[in-house]
């Protein structure tokens, strides 16, 4: 029996992909620039204390990067985002390590429920509920104080702590999921052919296991630090005004009506993001490079 179908050629074949993505691309590159420009001709107009004036000026910029307070806000983001980032690496490599170990499937169900629980909730409901563990009375400072930890009531919220606390939480299950992905995905043959050269565990771990999952260590991170760049609510409730960062001053900015320096804010927030992805993204390229020429 013959049939009329004929076999792809690899050409056609190429021409797949890009049919099929093409479409999706075109639409999320024409939002994205269609929304920086709306930003850089609203970051160029006045702002007179209660409306927009359609003239160029460029106030907001020469306030921004004149005011020293912006500068202490976008360190304080900074610092936030990258202790977080740390943080949730050391926390969730460990976890991520050990779920993959797990071979009983009641056990790994019940991990992933443990680890990925915090996405089960809302944003707001995961910060009240930090706001109830960490006050005054909660159940964090009566322990500290049963245990004569300390003699008095810590403050862990409304500060620095709190919001790092529960941003932590929030982001560690973005940190576990791409290393999970990638220890899952890792041939077990490797560390056996390791361990019958006579490799010990740990020898085993930092030659095969450690480079093999250095990529999603590296994406771990770039979500993590973007995501926590990005938050909102969790600085909102749990920073009581005092723990600033740039998503909440954006949107005082446009409560106030204040376009232009809005807009300003969010034109930096892009560029420190973009800026750092793309120093990490040549890190992690030269970090290849070396284990390579190791190789």
């Amino acid at each position: 029996m013959t049939t009329d179908a004929t076999p792809r050629t690899p050409r056609g074949q190429a021409l797949v992909i890009p049919a099929l993505l093409g479409p999706a691309i075109a639409f999320i590159v024409a939002l994205l620039l269609s929304a920086l420009a709306i930003m850089f001709v609203n970051s160029a107009y006045h702002y007179t204390g209660t409306h927009v004036e359609p003239r160029v000026t460029f106030d907001a910029y020469r306030r921004f990067f004149t005011d020293p307070f912006y500068a202490s806000v976008m360190w304080q983001e900074v610092r936030l985002a990258g202790l977080a980032t740390i943080v949730c690496l050391v926390v969730g490599y460990p976890t991520a390590y050990a779920i993959a170990k797990i071979r009983k499937t009641g056990w790994v169900i019940a991990a992933y429920v443990l680890v990925f629980s915090p996405l089960l909730t809302s944003s707001i409901v995961r910060a009240y509920g930090w706001f109830v563990i960490l006050e005054r009375g909660g159940p964090v400072n009566w322990l500290l104080l049963r245990l004569h930890l300390v003699s008095a009531p810590v403050r862990l919220i409304f500060n620095f702590t709190g919001v790092e606390i529960a941003l932590i939480h929030v982001l560690l299950p973005f940190t576990v999921f791409p290393i999970l992905s990638i220890l899952l995905r890792t041939d077990p043959a490797l560390r056996e052919a390791a361990a019958d050269l006579g490799a010990t565990r740990v020898q085993t771990f930092v030659r095969v296991t450690w480079p093999l999952s250095f990529p999603g260590l590296y994406a771990a991170a770039q979500l993590t630090f973007v995501l926590a760049m990005n938050a909102y609510v969790t600085p909102q409730l749990l920073g009581g005004g005092r723990v600033q960062v740039l998503p909440l001053l954006i949107y005082q900015d446009i409560s106030d009506l204040n376009w232009p320096l809005a807009s300003v804010e969010a034109i930096a927030l892009i560029a420190l993001v973009w800026i750092t992805m793309l120093v990490s993204n040549l890190l992690f390229r030269r970090r290849l490079a070396t284990v390579g020429e190791r190789g």
